[in-house]
């Protein structure tokens, strides 16, 4: 005859089903944090971008040259804008060195239309309205910016970002990625 130390205590069927359903619960409870989690795979990159726009959004006709300083790095970039966007509306795009571009793009308006089952965005170029997009992959502390038209100086910044840190899959889903973006109004 096998002994216990537990001595055994007589339960009425219903105490025996009462029990059972607090197990259960209890089971239930305890593993409710341990389901997978279930991550999307979006990706991102730490960056820090500054947008510049003149006040009307005009981006005149030129030889322009961007002078940067990212961490005490050096790096130039160079490019010609006509003026005149390529077909739909886009602009000019120059790799200036691994970690830095530069794009012009058109300022565009953008509608939203929600239907039954679905929600979809159109965005249409605003005329004559451009802004340029100086993309820094990384976390740099400073970045110093000299912009040139035609040789002549029209714009001096310098940046020390404010990294926030987001997550585009959950909190609880890597990756998590740090960036700030900043404006700079132009003359």
């Amino acid at each position: 005859m096998a002994s216990s130390l537990v001595p055994r205590i007589s339960l009425s069927p219903c105490a025996r089903k009462t029990a059972a359903l607090a197990a259960g619960f209890a089971m239930t409870a305890a593993t409710a944090g341990c389901a997978p989690k279930r991550c999307t795979e979006m990706g991102c990159a730490d960056s820090f971008s500054v947008t510049a726009a003149t006040a009307d959004k005009s981006w005149a006709a030129g030889e322009y040259t961007l002078e940067l300083t990212v961490d005490g790095a050096a790096v130039s970039c160079a490019y010609s804008w006509t003026n005149t966007p390529q077909a739909g509306g886009s602009g000019v795009f120059v790799q200036c060195s691994p970690t830095v571009t530069v794009a012009i793009e058109a300022v565009t308006t953008c509608t939203e239309t929600v239907g039954r089952n679905a929600v979809s965005q159109s965005c249409t170029p605003v005329p004559g309205q451009f802004r340029q997009l100086l993309t820094v992959r990384g976390t740099p502390a400073r970045v110093d910016v000299v912009a040139r038209r035609n040789g002549a100086l029209f714009g001096e910044r310098r940046f020390t970002p404010k990294y926030q840190t987001s997550y585009p899959n959950g909190k609880d889903c890597a990756p998590a990625c740090r960036g700030d973006a900043q404006d700079w109004e132009l003359p």
